[in-house]
């Protein structure tokens, strides 16, 4: 007879395990593992237009053709113009190709925070902004540097680019979805949702 405990382990992992499967099982048609994998820098930082007094925060996603998708977070400043600066881009993302391909399958792999190109030039397909002060701007990368040192795991499922967002979001007092196991376009529109009144 199995303790509750061991029940409640081996059903969540069975849990994980279909979940995982779903997803792999709906990529889409000719996706390879590997075939969307971008190198990662550290996250993409400039300085913030002199006098800037007015910051973002801003939480993205992107689908991918041959793939599950991405968020991220960009950082900018207002210039007395009114016009956006984007200052600071970083992600959390599976460290080389070998960790892409196996993370697909629902294995922990080596994680790292960063940026791949994708991420500084294409569009989002999802995205929620709140203004923040220069104290919070400050924090939130001293935050994101923090997670670089010790967000060094990834696995698709318990510990992905949703929960690095999320994690961000918190930071900030804003809610962030309980279920980071889903399609990040769908995770930022649900963050958005849960605080619109911001």
């Amino acid at each position: 007879m199995l303790k509750k405990t061991g029940f409640i382990t081996t059903a969540r992992a069975i849990s994980t395990a279909c979940l995982v499967g779903s997803m792999v099982l709906h990529l889409p048609k000719g996706a390879s593992a590997g075939s969307n994998y971008e190198v990662t820098h550290p996250p993409h930082t400039v300085a913030a237009p002199a006098g800037a007094e007015s910051f973002y925060l801003e939480f993205r996603a992107r689908n991918e053709v041959a793939g599950f998708g991405h968020s991220y977070v960009t950082l900018g400043a207002i210039d007395a113009s009114n016009h956006s600066h984007q200052t600071f881009v970083a992600g959390f993302v599976p460290r080389s190709a070998d960790d892409d391909y196996w993370s697909k399958f629902g294995l922990p792999v080596t994680g790292l925070i960063g940026v791949t190109r994708s991420d500084l030039l294409r569009q989002p397909d999802a995205r929620f902004r709140i203004l923040i002060n220069k104290a919070t701007y400050l924090r939130v990368i001293a935050t994101i540097r923090e997670l670089g040192h010790t967000w060094t795991g990834y696995e698709l499922v318990l510990h992905n680019c949703n929960s690095f967002v999320g994690e961000v979001a918190r930071s900030v007092g804003l809610q962030a979805p309980l279920i980071t196991a889903q399609y990040p376009v769908h995770y930022v529109a649900e963050l958005r949702s849960l605080n619109s009144h911001r």
